[in-house]
């Protein structure tokens, strides 16, 4: 095969790489724009998939003889995210809660990662594992935090009445 076949190949992976990368951008302002117009039910979503993946450790755990450790951190995390999601619409990126929640996002990567470092699993069960159980919440909250930009300020006086 000649140097042509080699330079068309390269050019339509980068082609691909763009076009995949363009889809994935729309659909997550898709998502957005969704939990932006739809908060309480984002929030009941947000809440049920915490709970599904708390279960998802436990039964990784108890199945597959997952480490304690490993249990413990995941639980600890989703504990945090639960604390942050009762903050929704209005997550405060500087409040102790949501700055727990980073650490321990990150914690809870490095015991992921050391977690697969001595087990041979296949690929797509990796990948399935950091999908479902490490970034699922994370990546709701942080498309999440585009719906506290624009919710129209309400106040109430002291007899409870809408002041608006």
């Amino acid at each position: 095969m000649g140097w042509t076949f080699a330079i068309l190949h390269w050019v339509a992976f980068l082609l691909e790489i763009f076009f995949a990368t363009v889809c994935i951008a729309a659909g997550l302002f898709y998502i957005t724009e969704v939990i932006e117009d739809y908060t309480m039910i984002s929030k009941s979503v947000f809440k049920w998939s915490n709970i599904a993946v708390a279960g998802a450790y436990s039964m990784l755990f108890i199945f597959e003889g997952a480490g304690i450790i490993n249990l413990l951190i995941g639980i600890l995390t989703f504990v945090i995210a639960w604390q942050v999601i009762e903050q929704f619409p209005n997550i405060d990126m500087l409040s102790p809660s949501f700055i727990a929640l980073v650490v321990a996002m990150v914690l809870n990567h490095v015991t992921a990662y050391f977690f697969f470092k001595d087990r041979f699993l296949s690929f797509s069960q990796i990948i399935a594992y950091f999908t479902i159980c490490v970034w699922l919440v994370p990546i709701q909250l942080i498309l999440g935090l585009v719906a506290g930009e624009n919710i129209l300020p309400t106040s109430t006086n002291s007899r409870g009445s809408s002041i608006l």
